[in-house]
């Protein structure tokens, strides 16, 4: 079991939420709150908001990258695209460079800038990693 399902599972646990309760507060379909708690599937980044928002948590420690659970006031989400180009600039580093620099090709690259897609949660880990910044830092929660 993933950091993920074990901290879905113990957030659902805190709230008194069944998957059919979370299924509702978020509007994610219970079958892929099943396959998230059963490690079958992680969210998509629309689903992984969502979940942040119901669980009112930061990103970093909903993936299990910090046992430290914070109480900072976190932001609302900024459009990916918005944040990646701000990033880019603020770290001063090209889309080739980023291309080189990571595992993901220039196409996901220019997606991700013109808001036609977003990140996986695994491309998300791998570009917080980059940048050396929190997840939430990446999605605009913490400015």
């Amino acid at each position: 079991m993933s950091k993920l399902s074990e901290r879905i599972n113990e957030y659902m646990q805190e709230l008194g939420f069944n998957q059919t309760t979370l299924a509702e507060k978020t509007g994610i379909e219970h079958t892929n709150i099943s396959d998230f708690l059963a490690d079958i599937h992680k969210p998509s980044f629309k689903n992984f908001v969502k979940l942040l928002y119901a669980f009112q948590c930061s990103a970093d420690y909903l993936l299990g990258r910090t046992e430290i659970h914070t109480e900072e006031t976190l932001c609302e989400v900024l459009p990916f695209s918005t944040r990646l180009r701000a990033l880019l600039k603020e770290y001063g580093v090209s889309q080739e460079r980023l291309k080189r620099e990571l595992p993901v090709s220039s196409s996901v690259i220019y997606k991700w800038l013109k808001g036609i897609s977003q990140p996986t949660i695994e491309s998300l880990v791998n570009l917080a990693n980059y940048f050396d910044c929190s997840i939430d830092y990446l999605i605009g929660r913490v400015r």
